[in-house]
């Protein structure tokens, strides 16, 4: 690795850390979610129905399944959404459903978490830039996808 491309890496790394952890911050205090609880009801306020297999959601988000079980039963302590077993064709599939109350708090927490990223994040790039920017991480993406796919 160059010295360019390790101080690249670095600025990322501390760029990434240092933007979730304002915005998550922010969206606690405004909302009490946590990125996680947000991050879950954003999936399911997206699925038809607000419901999903719990094993699609986990793939979704690309988050163990440990992980999701972990944070869906808070979640459901909380109000948030409902766990059940499938319909008949299907019993074994654990389904999620958002609830009303995840509704609205996915909704309430919304324009804050956005108005946050464009505060913490957006803001620091110059209009004139944002094209150039917006490429660049799209390229990376691209590339990290490509790359988790051929790694199976």
């Amino acid at each position: 690795m160059s010295a360019q491309q390790h101080r690249v890496w670095q600025t990322f790394v501390l760029l990434s850390e240092a933007v979730r952890r304002e915005v998550g911050r922010d969206l606690a205090e405004t909302s009490g979610l946590s990125d996680a609880d947000f991050t879950v009801l954003a999936e399911l306020a997206h699925a038809p129905g607000g419901t999903m297999r719990s094993t699609h959601c986990a793939r979704a988000l690309d988050w163990d399944t440990g992980r999701l079980s972990h944070q869906l039963r808070r979640m459901q302590e909380r109000g948030l959404i409902t766990r059940a077993r499938g319909d008949a064709s299907d019993a074994r599939a654990a389904v999620v459903t958002i609830t009303d109350a995840g509704r609205i708090a996915y909704r309430d927490a919304l324009a804050p978490h956005l108005r946050s990223a464009r505060y913490w994040f957006l803001d620091g790039i110059e209009s004139g830039r944002l094209d150039e920017f917006d490429a660049t991480l799209t390229a990376v993406l691209d590339h990290v996808q490509q790359r988790a796919a051929e790694r199976g």
